[in-house]
């Protein structure tokens, strides 16, 4: 899942999505519009790939798959910011959070909610890895957001751990170019 596709899925649930078998949570309230996200983060361990699948490169071919994981996790320790649109769509609706595409699922629980504060627990598995995390959102008003995403990636035998800060501003009501995640 990347950084993008977490923050936006994290932002829709902790702004309206309601989930079966749960009273709908209170909404974050921040505005429709464009937002600019800035995020920093760090990554440790190892990510989970087949033993079968590093069995079949060649020595060279691993080298180079190595260092493209240190690079990625290099780049993650580094500020990355993003413009997002959430519309008042996607506020309403929120996300379909009961994922199930192809061979992962992946669920969403709300540990608590208000308009300004929204805990998150998530869930995927299938495959051979499991992934686990939190995400914590603050609306210190309409207009800024701040939070926190802490993920594990794991096979049993290989975890990788990834903590993300983020701190989002809304810049206008209309997105121009940019469009919005869900629609």
């Amino acid at each position: 899942m990347s950084i993008a596709r977490i923050l936006f899925t994290g932002l829709a649930l902790a702004c309206g999505a309601t989930f079966a078998a749960q009273a709908a949570p209170v909404m974050l309230n921040i505005r429709p519009g464009l937002w600019e996200m800035s995020t920093q983060g760090e990554a440790s361990g190892t990510l989970p790939v087949p033993p079968e699948l590093l069995a079949r490169m060649t020595p060279e071919r691993r080298a180079k798959f190595e260092a493209a994981m240190a690079a990625s996790r290099a780049r993650m320790s580094k500020p990355h910011t993003s413009k997002q649109c959430i519309s008042e769509a996607s506020l309403k609706r929120g996300i379909d959070v009961d994922q199930d595409k192809g061979e992962h699922h992946c669920r969403e629980t709300v540990l608590s909610s208000s308009s300004s504060v929204m805990d998150l627990h998530m869930e995927c598995s299938g495959g051979r890895a499991t992934t686990t995390g939190t995400i914590h959102f603050q609306a210190a008003s309409p207009q800024a957001v701040t939070g926190t995403i802490n993920m594990a990636i794991s096979d049993g035998a290989h975890t990788m751990t990834m903590k993300r800060v983020i701190e989002g501003k809304w810049v206008a009501a209309d997105c121009g170019d940019v469009k919005s995640f869900g629609n």
